[in-house]
């Protein structure tokens, strides 16, 4: 049996490796150290360079009475980690040839305010507000353009590469409906070099 004098001298002995062990190293060696031993686990996600550019393609369709009304496509290019673009597309049109005071205003003003990839997918967040208008039919000539707006916000996930529809909205009444399509591709800009 160990007398009280042995038991003392292995505390006294043992502080100083356990204060050696717990004592903050050099910066740098940590992760150099962390890095050589630490196991890798199947469920531990890749991390993903901090700049990475991308291909935006956002399309907006308005059918009235079934038929395309508005088809208008923007292509962007954005990098995660960098500030984020926007898009401002202002057309103003005459409502009347007679009077050059009246006017319809046709905007569409996009603002990409979060843009994230994690794995496969891409995560935005999109403030989209529309200004449109639709004229009348030739059997509807005694009748005034009828002016749409929206606004909404939308943060899809999507998948890299696929167009998704990330916004749809149907007016029953008036036999409208709205599309907004959304597809994501990785930019290479090595394969868009100028001749």
């Amino acid at each position: 049996m160990p007398t009280p004098k042995a038991i003392l001298a292995a505390l006294l002995l043992a502080a100083p490796l356990l204060c050696a062990q717990t004592a903050p190293a050099r910066q740098g060696e940590t992760a150099k150290a962390e890095s050589k031993t630490a196991p890798a686990r199947s469920g531990d996600a890749v991390r993903q360079p901090a700049h990475e550019p991308f291909q935006i393609t956002i399309t907006f369709k308005r059918f009235h009475d079934g038929k395309v009304t508005t088809d208008r496509t923007y292509t962007l290019l954005a990098t995660t980690g960098e500030r984020l673009p926007a898009i401002r597309d202002d057309s103003r049109y005459r409502v009347s040839a007679s009077d050059a005071k009246e006017h319809m205003d046709n905007d569409t003003d996009i603002d990409i305010l979060d843009f994230k990839k994690s794995a496969e997918f891409i995560y935005l967040a999109l403030r989209i507000s529309t200004q449109t208008f639709t004229m009348p039919s030739p059997e509807e000539q005694q009748k005034w353009p009828v002016a749409h707006t929206h606004q909404y916000l939308v943060s899809p996930t999507v998948p890299v590469g696929k167009t998704v529809t990330v916004y749809s909205a149907t007016d029953s009444i008036h036999d409208i409906q709205v599309e907004v399509q959304l597809l994501v591709q990785p930019f290479d800009a090595n394969q868009h070099l100028p001749r």
